[in-house]
Formats: structure tokens, C-alpha cells, sequence
């Protein structure tokens, strides 16, 4: 796990890492199953009857806890930053034309959210899951101002919500941002054991080493028997935030920060 000091760092911009206080929930069977590590944010239960006809309800659990925005840089300002492009385009200042989209609160209103679980819930073993060694979830230092205790962001748990409905209450810095990209691509692309024949059969040559860098945890170099290597993956880049939006993006802050 990353030591509080190089996990954490504030910026007032939106970004992926972003630490919340907000709403969350999942749609339930009848019987209202919940995970030991899900209870607490299973705090409300909604039945829609009859939702899918024949008789058959819908439900839904709902609560509120500390949540890790893991939407990408890229998508949290997409229609915003396209607003401003389209007025400067009509021959609008730069300062007025982000003024004008920032006014307009239907732009980028929703983004994905992954709670914050208490490891000792899981079953992968407190141990484990704080030292990174589980697949779906990352792992989260105590915050210096006791903000956020040692925890795991639950991956495999992620909802879709309103970013005018959210409490930012504290921000990470870009290493650990590389540290929660490399979790959410192991979860979703680099699980599967076939990868390798593919790429073999899709450049039909044999690979004669894999390699992933320390360093640069999102890259893959793949070694070829004819000495070619092909990197796989790309660290993603984070977008230059002087040019988006600064905390006018949430609701509210959680906090002030000097």
C-alpha cells in the first residue's frame, strides 16, 4: 500500500481518483442479498412492483458512503470542454466561453462511482487486499486528517451517478491515479489466460517473454521470437486540467484546504 503522503495530494479540479461523499445503488433480487462489505451502503430497500410485468417487482438498494470517482479524466469534462470549443468557434473570448459552459449545469452531469469497503468484510484476507494482491480492488491509506480510513475501493461494485448530488472530500495524487488505471484494466482486460495465443495468432510469431514494468504497471512489453517487442498497453495521459473546469464541477466541497 502507498504511504498517506504519496497517496494524497488536494487539487480543486475534477478528477479520476476524487474521493466523495455520496449516494450509491445496485439493482437487488426479492430475497435482498447483501455482501457483508455492501450492508452499510444497503441502507434503503425500494420494490417497484411489477416493473417487469407478469407480477415480477424490481428492487433496489440504496445508501450513502464514501465513494472513488473512477470515470477517466477525458469523460468527466468531454461536454464541457466541446461547449467551449463550439463558442469560441462562434467567435466567443476563451474567458467568456468557459464562463458560458460552466453556467450551464446539464453538461457532464453523470459519473461512475466505486464505494469504499471495509477490508476486513471481504474474504480475500485483510493482508492481501491492503497489499494489492486482489483483483477488483485497490487500496486506500488512512487520510492524515482522518477524512478516510484504511480501506479498499470496491471495483466490482460501480454505479452511475449525478455529480450535483456529490461531496468531494479529498483528492489523490497522479501515482496513485496509475495505481487505480492498472487496477480497473487488470479487472475488465487482463484476466484472461488466452491473450497470449491471440497475439500470437494475430502477428504470427511466438512470444518469447512478457514483460511489465514496475514503473510503468499499464505497460505490457510483449518480446517476439524474431526480437520485435510490441507494447500492449499504454499508460493512460492525464489531460491538462488548466484548461477545464475547477470545484464549481461538484456540488460542494467536502471541505475547505488551505
Amino acid at each position: 500500500m502507498m504511504s498517506p503522503d504519496d497517496f494524497y495530494e488536494w487539487h480543486d479540479e475534477p478528477r479520476q481518483g476524487d474521493i466523495v461523499l455520496c449516494g450509491v445503488s445496485r439493482i437487488i433480487a426479492e430475497d435482498r442479498h447483501s455482501p457483508a462489505q455492501w450492508e452499510s451502503l444497503d441502507a434503503h430497500f425500494l420494490q417497484i412492483d411489477d416493473a417487469w410485468q407478469a407480477g415480477r417487482a424490481l428492487g433496489v438498494a440504496a445508501g450513502i458512503g464514501l465513494a472513488m470517482v473512477v470515470t477517466h479524466d477525458c469523460q468527466l469534462d468531454k461536454e464541457w470542454n466541446q461547449r467551449v470549443r463550439d463558442l469560441q468557434r462562434g467567435g466567443m473570448e476563451l474567458e467568456r466561453a468557459e464562463e458560458e459552459a460552466t453556467a450551464d449545469t446539464t453538461l457532464d452531469r453523470t459519473l461512475v462511482v466505486s464505494p469504499l469497503v471495509d477490508p476486513d468484510d471481504l474474504r480475500g484476507g485483510h493482508g492481501n487486499l491492503l497489499a494489492g494482491r486482489v483483483i477488483g480492488y485497490l487500496p486506500v491509506p488512512r487520510h492524515p486528517e482522518n477524512l478516510v480510513d484504511e480501506c479498499v475501493v470496491d471495483l466490482t461494485y460501480q454505479c452511475t451517478i449525478d455529480r450535483l448530488d456529490v461531496a468531494k472530500i479529498a483528492s489523490i495524487t497522479e501515482a496513485a491515479r496509475k495505481q487505480l488505471r492498472y487496477a480497473l484494466i487488470q479487472l475488465d482486460a487482463l484476466r484472461t489466460a488466452d491473450l497470449g495465443f491471440e497475439v500470437e495468432a494475430v502477428v504470427g510469431r511466438t512470444i518469447r517473454k512478457v514483460e511489465v514494468p514496475a514503473r510503468e504497471p499499464l505497460t505490457v512489453r510483449i518480446q517476439l521470437d524474431d526480437g520485435n517487442v510490441i507494447q500492449l498497453l499504454q499508460q493512460p495521459g492525464t489531460p491538462d486540467q488548466e484548461t477545464g473546469r475547477t470545484g464549481e464541477f461538484f456540488s460542494s466541497e467536502g471541505r475547505s484546504h488551505a
